[in-house]
């Protein structure tokens, strides 16, 4: 059975508004830039959510920490304006901060209900070896508000939203894969924007990286040429709760 089709809901690429919740301010260039490119080309309202001010890099060079989040902050900006991001919001928690995921579910949840998007992108939680704890508590906590910004009970304040579809990047399981062929020098470029942290040596490396790895999820779209893809784990709503085959949908 087809949930999705079941419940009429859009393929990824058809949704009018997304917020992409990232960890650190390059997270969703690294997982989905192209796949973003592709939906602002669209006509698709896309809206940043930026969790921590990335000032645990210590690659920027910069020598305290004020200047570490304002280099990160502009480079943010950057990438954003390569893909057609329509608008950013920073909640500002400390990188590698002692925040929770409730801390987290307090400030996305407003978000939500004020810009009431057709889907969330963030990145996957529950992938194997997962051991970044912004990683973790930004994943769960972006799952979590999904269930509950249409529940008025736990969190009586504004005008409920339910949100129908989540997207996970950095997916070990994924069931979506998008072409973004001719998207893929705007993705290496918006990922570069990010100079603090790939403008270096070891760019020629991660770029092969990159390019094998997007190669091989473009083999599973079985077309005739090579190319280059991105790969998502997209469930409906009602498959974030007591649902076991969701691993496997």
């Amino acid at each position: 059975m087809d949930i999705k089709q079941l419940l009429g809901l859009p393929d990824l690429l058809d949704v009018k508004k997304i917020i992409c919740v990232q960890p650190h301010p390059d997270d969703n260039e690294v997982g989905a830039a192209g796949t973003l490119r592709a939906l602002a080309l669209r006509g698709c309202e896309i809206v940043y959510i930026t969790v921590t001010d990335g000032s645990a890099s210590g690659s920027t060079g910069a020598p305290t920490t004020e200047e570490i989040v304002r280099i990160r902050e502009y480079e943010k900006q950057a990438a954003g304006q390569l893909l057609g991001v329509s608008k950013q919001i920073d909640l500002g928690f400390h990188d590698m901060g002692d925040y929770s995921e409730d801390d987290l579910l307090k400030q996305l949840i407003p978000i939500i209900r004020a810009e009431k998007p057709d889907m969330l992108m963030t990145v996957d939680p529950w992938m194997p070896y997962e051991a970044h704890p912004d990683h973790i508590k930004t994943g769960k906590a972006v799952a979590t508000a999904m269930l509950f910004a249409a529940n008025k009970v736990r969190f009586p304040e504004g005008e409920p939203h339910a949100v129908p579809q989540i997207a996970f990047y950095a997916t070990s399981h994924p069931n979506t894969f998008i072409d973004i062929t001719t998207h893929w020098e705007t993705k290496l470029a918006s990922i570069l924007a990010h100079k603090s942290q790939f403008d270096n040596e070891e760019w020629p490396m991660l770029r092969m990286y990159f390019e094998y790895q997007a190669s091989q999820l473009h083999r599973k779209l079985n077309l005739d040429q090579a190319g280059f893809a991105e790969a998502f784990k997209v469930l409906a709503s009602q498959q974030l709760h007591f649902f076991p085959a969701a691993l496997y949908s």
